[in-house]
C-alpha cells in the first residue's frame, strides 16, 4: 500500500495549518515540544472579521510565494465544512493540494516530523490520518476489557 520507509522525493512537500483563531499556530508550538520538526510549516488563521473571500486570497497568496507553487502542498484544516476548509477546497481545483480536515494532535505530531519529510504528500496524508485513528481512543471501554480479562 505504501512505498517503502525511504521514499524517493524530488522536493520535500510544504505544509499548510489552517484553523480558526490561533489554534494552527498553537497546534505547531504544542508540537516542537513533541518532535523534532520539518521546516516548511506555514500556518495561517481566520481572523473574526475575515470573509472566506479574504481567508482564501490570503491561503493563495502564501501558496504563490513558494518557489514551486505547482508542486504538491499538504494542507490541513481544523474542521471540515468552516471558513478555512472551504478556502482549501476552493483552491484544490487550481493547485496540487493534498488536504487533511479535522486535525488532532496525533495527526499534526506524524505530519510534522521531520523524519517524515521524505514521503511523498499522498502517503504522509495517508499515514497521518491512520496514525490519527489509530491513537484515538476511548479509554473507558479499554479499562473495561481489562477488568474482563
Amino acid at each position: 500500500m505504501y512505498l517503502s520507509r525511504r521514499e524517493k522525493v524530488d522536493r520535500i512537500v510544504p505544509i499548510f495549518i489552517i484553523s480558526h483563531g490561533t489554534l494552527a499556530s498553537s497546534i505547531k508550538e504544542t508540537a516542537k515540544l513533541i518532535i523534532e520538526m520539518r521546516d516548511d510549516i506555514y500556518c495561517l488563521e481566520l481572523k473574526e472579521e475575515e470573509s472566506l473571500e479574504d481567508f482564501k486570497c490570503r491561503l493563495e497568496k502564501s501558496i504563490l510565494s513558494l518557489k514551486d507553487s505547482n508542486d504538491e502542498i499538504i494542507i490541513v484544516s481544523d474542521m471540515p465544512l468552516a471558513t478555512p476548509f472551504n478556502a482549501a477546497v476552493m483552491l484544490m481545483k487550481k493547485y496540487n493540494i493534498f488536504h487533511l480536515t479535522g486535525m488532532s494532535m496525533q495527526m499534526m505530531t506524524f505530519l510534522l516530523q521531520k523524519d517524515n519529510s521524505y514521503m511523498t504528500a499522498e502517503n504522509l496524508c495517508r499515514r497521518a490520518l491512520e496514525q490519527a485513528t489509530e491513537q484515538t481512543l476511548y479509554l473507558n471501554d479499554l479499562l473495561k476489557g481489562e477488568k474482563n480479562n
